[in-house]
C-alpha cells in the first residue's frame, strides 16, 4: 500500500465524524467568477451549478480563498484583514474549518482546479 493511500485512509476516518448525510455546499463570489463545492458524506467533493441557498458563501479575492482552502492561512486572519467575507450558518463553518486543519490539505490534494 502507497503511503498516499494510508494519509487518504487517515483523512476519511477523520472526516467521518465531521460530515453528515446532508450534503455541505460552499460558494465563492469573486470578481469574475462565482462557483460552489460540494463535500457529500464521504468526503467526496465537486463543483457544482450555484446553489440557491448555500450552507457557506465567501466574498473574496481568489487567491486569498485559494490560500484559505490550502491552508496557507487562516480564515480568521483573512476575515481580520478584511479580504474576505462569510455568510451562513455558524455550524458549517466550525465543519470546513474543522475539514481544513485536521486534513491539512483535504483541499490542496484534491482533483478541483480553482
Amino acid at each position: 500500500m502507497e503511503k498516499l493511500e494510508l494519509i487518504e485512509k487517515d483523512n476519511q476516518a477523520i472526516l467521518k465524524p465531521l460530515l453528515s448525510t446532508t450534503v455541505l455546499f460552499i460558494t465563492f463570489q469573486e470578481e469574475k467568477e462565482d462557483f460552489t463545492l460540494a463535500i457529500n458524506e464521504k468526503g467526496e467533493m465537486e463543483k457544482t451549478l450555484s446553489v440557491e441557498k448555500p450552507h457557506l458563501t465567501f466574498l473574496g479575492e481568489r487567491n486569498e480563498i485559494i490560500d484559505l482552502l490550502h491552508g496557507d492561512i487562516s480564515l480568521q486572519h483573512l476575515v481580520e484583514l478584511g479580504t474576505v467575507k462569510v455568510k451562513g450558518s455558524f455550524r458549517a463553518l466550525l465543519k470546513l474549518e474543522a475539514i481544513l486543519w485536521l486534513t491539512d490539505g483535504f483541499f490542496k490534494n484534491s482533483n478541483l482546479h480553482f
